[in-house]
């Protein structure tokens, strides 16, 4: 008996098909198997964060109990953790401890796996649980979830740098009115101290005129004797007027001094530069007066 012809083009197609219809047949396709192992890997993903609380947890009681300076030591010793990852895992227990993984009536967040918990610190936990109901992130690949989390924190970042800058602002236009309200004072109370020293020279102006008068009235009197004695009483005046004029302005000069002093004083400490100038200035017109010959007459 003749053995059959093979060909091995058609029976290479024959056994694909007939292999694909057996996965039809039973169910197992490729779009079912990589189903299934997505699945076997969020489930895993899930315990792995089951674990990752439960080891939090025991991490956080032994630090407690550990004295300063031992807990490097004893992670590398014990359990051969390094400190980063043992803090990382204690975050983990403090922001998804008990009551905080799984979904209730009173909390809507979703069964979270290891992954999703690991990006979703980086939302405040306030906050945490109404973006993960507005992103809806159990639909969400890593890749999404991280932009995500990214562009919000982003944003935050953003509205805080602007509610800083306004802060910043209001605090400028507050210094500035209050720099304002402080130079309107001191302008007013120069301008009261200049009122004042217009009085004083008018009134120093009245009692010279008051003087001529006098003095002009006795250069017409016919009596010498009398004449001579108010011509006399009216120099003793006048020196006098001029000695109050002197020390009125010897009171103006050492109050304008001492007000000199006081202002360069006070800008001393922020505006040193300034302070130097004028002070200099002082000292040279103080210099100069001294030098002035008149004062050796």
């Amino acid at each position: 008996m003749t053995d059959p012809v093979t060909n091995p083009v058609t029976d290479t197609l024959s056994n694909t098909v007939s292999d694909t219809l057996t996965d039809i047949i039973s169910g197992r396709t490729p779009h079912v198997i990589a189903a299934e192992i997505n699945m076997i890997k969020y489930q895993t993903e899930r315990i792995y964060l089951a674990a990752a609380v439960e080891i939090g947890r025991r991490l956080t009681e032994a630090k407690a109990l550990l004295k300063f300076g031992e807990w490097g030591k004893w992670l590398e010793e014990s359990v051969d953790f390094s400190q980063s990852r043992a803090n990382k895992l204690m975050r983990i227990f403090k922001e998804y401890g008990a009551g905080q993984l799984s979904s209730s009536n009173s909390d809507p967040a979703p069964n979270l796996n290891y992954s999703q918990a690991v990006i979703l610190l980086g939302v405040p936990k306030e906050e945490r649980a109404q973006f993960i109901v507005d992103m809806d992130i159990e639909g969400m690949t890593k890749q999404e979830l991280r932009k995500a989390v990214k562009e919000r924190t982003q944003a935050r970042q953003e509205k805080d740098l602007a509610l800083q800058k306004n802060t910043d602002l209001q605090k400028t236009v507050a210094d500035q009115s209050d720099i304002i309200t402080g130079l309107t004072s001191e302008l007013a109370h120069l301008k009261v101290q200049l009122e004042n020293v217009k009085t004083s020279k008018a009134e120093l102006a009245k009692t010279a005129r008051q003087l001529n008068d006098a003095l002009e009235s006795l250069q017409k009197s016919s009596a010498a004797k009398g004449y001579e004695r108010m011509k006399t009483n009216f120099l003793n005046t006048s020196l006098k007027v001029r000695a109050n004029h002197i020390a009125f302005l010897c009171e103006n000069l050492d109050q304008t001094m001492k007000e000199v002093k006081h202002k360069l004083l006070q800008i001393a400490p922020n505006d040193k530069e300034t302070y130097i100038i004028y002070k200099n200035k002082v000292y040279d017109l103080l210099n100069v007066w001294l030098k002035d010959e008149t004062w050796s007459r």
